[in-house]
């Protein structure tokens, strides 16, 4: 009898234990450190003063076509294309994209706009505070997608304007040279992460050692005796 009521004491402290542990360890956006919705709040900051150099890999590229475009419009090979047009590509593709870059650093503000909709939630009670922090880390997560679609068809339409426009300058001269460097300009924003995603690169890698520490309970058999016990993992 003083087994058994021994056995059922240690069941219930390690049960309790358990809970205690595993409480702590449920909502890992509580235990990080900082915060999404701290560090929203410094990036909203910060976004307001980034302007026009927004992602210097894209102003670089976007500027490097428009250039050569405008450079385009003194060496072109009048017997591949008479009516001069190959310029335009450079100077569309370029100005457009200087346009979305400026939209970008000065009106787009996404970071800004995710703290007002975490704002929105007032309360302090569990449930809320879930709420601000994956409201949080959904604004930080969707700019770093943005950013990787933004990377790619900036990639994309910068080469394929430098490319036509290469095909069609007067051989050995000047624009020539210029749109060779501006195709590999335009590549430059798939070789460097941007802030966005760095940003979100960072804030998981943060809520990934909160992760780390998994306990749960388990049966151990010590002397053809089941008993209760606590499991331990790690995982990073």
């Amino acid at each position: 009898m003083f087994k058994l009521c021994k056995k059922i004491t240690i069941c219930t402290f390690l049960i309790s234990q358990v809970a205690v542990v595993a409480q702590d360890l449920t909502y890992p956006e509580l235990e990080v450190t900082p915060r999404a919705s701290e560090r929203l709040k410094m990036l909203a900051v910060d976004e307001k003063e980034i302007g026009i150099v927004f992602q210097m890999p894209f102003q670089v590229s976007a500027v490097s076509t428009l250039v050569a475009g405008l450079m385009q419009y003194s060496n072109v090979d009048e017997k591949s294309d008479p009516d001069k047009k190959s310029p335009l590509a450079g100077v569309i593709v370029g100005g457009a994209w200087l346009g979305v870059n400026y939209y970008l650093g000065h009106q787009y503000n996404i970071y800004q706009s995710t703290l007002n909709d975490v704002a929105r939630v007032s309360g302090n009670s569990r449930r809320d505070q879930l709420t601000r922090e994956r409201y949080a880390e959904e604004g930080m997560n969707s700019a770093a997608r943005l950013a990787k679609k933004l990377k790619w068809m900036s990639a994309i339409t910068n080469v394929a304007a430098n490319t036509y426009m290469l095909s069609n300058v007067k051989k050995d001269s000047t624009s020539e040279i210029i749109d060779g460097v501006a195709i590999l300009a335009a590549l430059g924003p798939l070789f460097f992460e941007t802030t966005w995603e760095q940003v979100w690169r960072d804030q998981k890698s943060y809520k990934k050692k909160i992760y780390g520490p998994i306990v749960s309970t388990s049966l151990f058999n010590i002397d053809n005796t089941y008993v209760p016990g606590l499991a331990l993992s790690l995982k990073f």
